[in-house]
This record gives structure tokens, sequence and C-alpha cells, in this order.
């Protein structure tokens, strides 16, 4: 136990606190509660590192033209033919920004896939009809050479357009046959391989330096045994920093070896990429009890994850959280998920959003922050907590009632447990089943709920937006997304002020956290020290005069658009075509017609998908005539035929133009 005279980590480690109040183990109640406002003021403002000079970071920042090819061919690939542009940094030399990046996720290589072989042998032995790319629906896992010609063709289409690469896990097989049990061993060699392939892939030429960004993260399959990960230093957390090392800054070490998470800035004070272990969130990971207790993986997570996003606000940066499962009430443990989410709402002003794997499935799914506050609200009542004095000021806020919508109570996660085991979440491999019952179930449920306008803020800020990609693994068909990001004014917006090394900054964080892990619950539990406690997994509001971000209002580095591809492989295996990645969808085609991605642009996409679900719920239920009279007609009418159709099509999407819908499976 830490005693009170010993400098508490809640003071700014700026150093600014005046040091002879913690010296005394004496000290008075009085003298603690005058203390507080000091404290408040330092936890709210103060940033974690201090500005060592006043000059640009770049050396010389230009627009470029792109030449007539180029243009052409942007726009076979569906690409905006945006004007990149090229900064000069002592950290990383010449870099182009274009304005796009990959996303890219669940692999699932298979060196046992035998071409020829059978789907009820998972295509590892006996005859079939297994083909070489693999076959869309067959339970079947990735073929090396898919794998292999999935890099290959982002290699020759994409790596000259974009910035950066997220690649949100599950590079291992399925633990799915037993006549090939997966070993540690196995996983840390699968890990290596497809790591190197990446690495040499998207290197510069002749330097052992990235010339894309790659910023991974960490999958339930990545790990042995599956869904189980502890918190480190461990031997995976260990092996895992060796074969991601040329991906991961080398002061993030101690911070990767403690968790398997950390930090990329992919423009210089600019953008930022945190890489999330969601295996800690994770339900599934028998290892993980909650996020609320201080020696939980999850708590350290989300410390660490408040240091950070503090220091990008100061720095005036913006960020993407990226991960492998996503934030759902099925996948995460709810205290893990209310606090993931109140984090978003908090720092909407930096955030721009989201991206996961694992599902398999391409979705969108709204997060509400008004639920996740009166989650906390309920579990709290009990306790004199500093932190619900807000919870009212953000009730009234949205004009909500907070009622029924709370988490862990709403009719979605109901209906889930009802239609569904959860052995549907913990995604194994093998033939999908269900998944067209559970898309209905997000359609009614969620996106037939979205708040309206006088509830969700004046640009939808009550939520946030979970997006789930797509799987090259052809659970459906492979699949892969480029996202383009506004860039527009950001040669004239690069910050003229250059801040210390991250480098300083996380050695500082590692000695906080470290310092952390000293105290004990009897000491936490001190009426006099639980007054001024405040959990510093639990961020606090957002500061008035912070603008809301590019998730919200279009600005330098909003999501614009982004473009799915996918491999047909259903005719490639007929021989109709040749191996290929082609478009599958935009999301400002004529299905989607978004003209920029902001939530409030989503928002307004899953209502018009939810309106027959909702219209339908309202005349099963016999409730407000005039809404039943209104919906009704919408339903059968020219509009009516026309949703239908969108949510016909977002399906197809859904299962990435496998068909599946279709197939009797779903």
């Amino acid at each position: 136990m830490i005693p009170p005279n010993e400098k508490s980590d809640y003071e700014s480690h700026s150093r600014r606190l005046n040091p002879w109040a913690w010296k005394n183990a004496s000290l008075s109640l009085l003298t603690l509660l005058l203390l507080v406002p000091i404290y408040q003021y330092l936890n709210t403002n103060s940033s974690t590192n201090e500005l060592v000079a006043t000059t640009s970071p770049y050396s010389s920042i230009e627009t470029i033209e792109l030449t007539s090819s180029e243009k052409d061919d942007l726009k076979r690939l569906g690409l905006t033919p945006k004007k990149p542009i090229k900064i000069v940094t002592d950290e990383k030399g010449n870099q182009i920004v274009h304005g796009r990046f990959l996303h890219i996720t669940d692999i699932h290589p298979d060196p046992y896939f035998k071409e020829g072989s059978s789907f009820d042998e998972l295509c590892h032995r006996s005859k079939g009809n297994a083909h070489k790319y693999g076959d869309a629906i067959s339970g079947c896992d990735a073929p090396m050479a898919l794998m292999e010609e999935t890099i290959k063709w982002v290699e020759t289409n994409l790596k000259n357009k974009i910035d950066f690469i997220v690649w949100t896990g599950d590079n291992v097989r399925h633990d799915n046959d037993r006549n090939y049990p997966r070993t540690e061993q196995n996983i840390f060699e699968m890990n290596e391989h497809v790591s190197k392939l990446m690495f040499e892939t998207f290197k510069k030429k002749d330097t052992p330096e990235l010339e894309v960004d790659l910023i991974p993260s960490l999958g339930n399959n990545d790990v042995y045994p599956h869904n189980l990960f502890s918190i480190g230093p461990t031997l995976q957390t260990r092996e895992l920093f060796q074969i991601w090392q040329r991906f991961i800054p080398q002061s993030q070490l101690h911070t990767f070896n403690r968790g398997a998470y950390f930090f990329k800035e992919v423009i210089p004070g600019q953008l930022a990429i945190l890489s999330i272990n969601t295996l800690y969130l994770f339900q599934s990971n028998p290892l993980v009890d909650n996020c609320d207790k201080r020696k939980q993986p999850g708590y350290k997570l989300f410390e660490w994850l408040g240091y950070v996003l503090k220091e990008l606000r100061a720095r005036k940066m913006k960020v993407w959280l990226t991960g492998h499962v996503p934030p759902n009430e099925k996948n995460y443990d709810l205290t893990c998920l209310r606090k993931y989410i109140v984090w978003i709402y908090e720092f909407r002003d930096i955030i721009v959003g989201g991206l996961y794997g694992h599902m398999n499935l391409d979705h969108f799914i709204p997060l509400d922050s008004v639920a996740a506050y009166k989650s906390i609200k309920d579990s709290q009542k009990k306790q004199k907590s500093k932190q619900l004095e807000m919870f009212e000021v953000f009730n009234q806020e949205y004009n909500d009632d907070l009622g029924t919508d709370a988490l862990g109570e709403t009719t979605f996660y109901q209906a889930l447990d009802a239609k569904f085991d959860d052995s549907f979440f913990r995604i194994q491999g093998g033939v999908p089943a269900n998944k067209v019952a559970y898309m209905e179930t997000v359609r009614e449920e969620v996106y037939a709920k979205i708040k309206g306008k006088k509830k969700q803020g004046d640009h939808g800020e009550r939520y946030s937006i979970s997006h789930v990609g797509s799987s090259v693994v052809p659970t459906f068909n492979p699949g892969l997304r480029v996202w383009e990001y506004n860039i527009t004014n950001l040669a004239n917006e690069m910050t003229n002020v250059k801040f210390e090394p991250w480098g300083r900054f996380f050695s500082e964080v590692e000695a906080l956290i470290e310092k952390q892990d000293t105290y004990t619950d009897d000491f936490e539990e001190s009426s006099v020290w639980s007054f001024i406690k405040r959990d510093k997994t639990f961020p606090l509001p957002k500061p008035k005069g912070a603008k809301l971000g590019p998730a919200y209002i279009p600005q330098t580095y909003t999501p614009e658009r982004y473009v799915q591809y996918y491999a047909d492989l259903a005719s490639i295996n007929k021989g109709k075509k040749e191996f290929d990645y082609e478009i599958e969808y935009s999301t400002d085609d004529s299905l989607y017609n978004l003209p920029v991605l902001t939530v409030e642009e989503w928002l307004k996409y899953a209502r018009k998908l939810g309106k027959p679900a909702k219209a339908n719920s309202i005349n099963a239920e016999g409730k407000n005539k005039h809404k039943k009279k209104k919906h009704g007609k919408a339903e059968k009418g020219k509009n009516g035929k026309k949703l239908q159709e969108m949510w016909a099509e977002y399906l197809k999407n859904t299962f990435v133009s496998s068909n599946y819908e279709n197939s009797g499976l779903g």
C-alpha cells in the first residue's frame, strides 16, 4: 500500500504540482479538500508533454500534380484522383500522403489446405471440390495461395496509392480440426510467416524501412489457446513483439510486452492509429473478468488509452481506433463495452472512427453513449462517486429519459439471446449459419431504433460507428476495403509546433502505470482518499471549447468514402475470370448514396434500412394508429419497395456477393 506521503500518480507528470503538499503523512482532511481543485485542474488541462521547439517538424510540404495515367489508374479502381501531398520530416524523410488507407482483416491462412479435398474434412483430406483459391461458404480456411495472391494484388494495385494499412488480426487458421491440432509453436511460426510477407511486400526497395505503414492488431486466433490471453509480460507478448518489431516503435517495447497494444503516428504531428488488444475486453477470454478492477488487463488498457488520448488532444492530432473484435454487448464484457463507448464519446473531438474484423460480416453498428452512461449510472447508484455529477447534464443534453436503452437491457441483446447461443459469436470457422437472422435482428433492434434529430445531437454525436470489415478468409467471398479521407487543406494546416519525442512520453507513462500497480484496494477505499479518487479509466467530459472532430463535421481527416473490393471465387474457380479483386460497391454509389462518411450520414442510412422493420413492429404491436397508417402506406408503396430493395442489396454486400442470403443457411 502506498502511504499518503508519497506522490500520487494523479498529479500531472509535467511536475507542476507543489511537492510540499505530499510530504507530510499527517495531512488533514481540510488540506486534502483544498488540494482537490488543484488536482482536478491538472488532471483536466495539463499535457504530459512540454514544447521543445516552436519550429515546424516538416522540412518541406508540397502538393503533387497527378499525371493522366495516374488519374486513369485511380479511376480504374474506383478511387478519387485527388492530389497527394509530399512532406519531408527528420524522422521519416520523404512521405507521400494520398488521403487513402487499406483495411485488411481475418486472413486465416491454412498450410494444410489441399486443392481437390473435401469441404466436410475442412479441405484437409479426402476427395472433394476444394479449389485452388478456396470456395465461399465452404467452411474451410484460406489456402496459402489466396493469401499470397491477395497481398500481391494489393502490392500491384494499391501500394503506391495508400498511406498505411490497418491490419486487424487473425493470421492463423482456426482450431477446428482434431487431426491437425494447433500448437503454440505453429501459431508463432504462421504469425511470423505472414508478418514477413507483409513487411517484404510493403517496405521500401533495398531498405529495411516501410514504404507503407502497417498497423497490426492481435486476433483471437493469433494466440494459444485461441481466445485466451493474459496480462504480460509473457512468452506470447515477447514473441509477438519480436515478430512485429518492424511495425512497432521501439519506445513502446514495455507497453507492448504488458498488453500487446500500441500507438503509431502515421502522419507526423497529425494522424495516429491506436491498435487495441480487444482480447482484454473480450467475453470469450476466460482471463478477463471486468474492466473496473485495477489488476484486470482491461483496466490497464483503458488507463494507457486515457494517457495517449489526452496527449493526442494536447497535440491537436486525430486518431483512428483499431482492433480485432468489434464492440458490442455479445463480444465485450459489459464493464469494458460501456467504458469503450464513453471514451469514444468524450474524445469525439479527435477520434475519427473505429475499424474491426472478427465477425466476417461487412456491416456497421451504431454505439449509443446514452445507453452506456445509463448503464454506468445504474451500477454506481449506491456509490457517491464524483463521476455521477455529469450524468444528469448528459441526460438533458440529448432530451432523453434514459428509460430502457441502458446497455444490458436493450431488446437487441435480449433478441440475440433468444435466437442464438454463444457459439454464434465465438467464431471458430466452419460453414456460417444464422447470419441472415443476426442481420435481421440488427435491422429491427438497432437500425430501426436510432433516435431522431432531437435526441441524437445536432451532428449525431450521441452515437459513434463501429465499422466491421469483411474477411479475406472465404467465409463468404474474400474482401478488402480502401478508405478515402479529406486532405484538401492539409498542406495549409500542418502544425508549426514541435513536441517532445514520443519516446519520452511513453517512458513517463510507463512510470505512472507502474506506480498505479503499487496501490491496493484497501488504500483506495480509505474514506478520505475515496473523496478525491477518480477512476483514471473513466474519461472526464470533453472540454467545452473542443470542437467536434472529423467523425461529425467535414474537415481534414473526415472519411469521405470507401471502396469495397471482393474476389468472385465462383467465377474464378470456373475459369471465367483470372484471380482479381474487383469493385463490389462504394459508399457514394446509388445504393448507399452517402455524400460523406460522417456519423450523421451513417445514422440517416441506418434509419432507411430500419424503416420497414420499424413499420412492421408498429403494425404488429397495434400501437399508435397514426404511425401505423403512415408507415403501412410507405411499406406497401413505391418508397417501401425501394427500401426493401435497399435492404436486399445491403444483405448482398454484408455477405460479400456470395449469395449466402439465398442459400437457406441464414
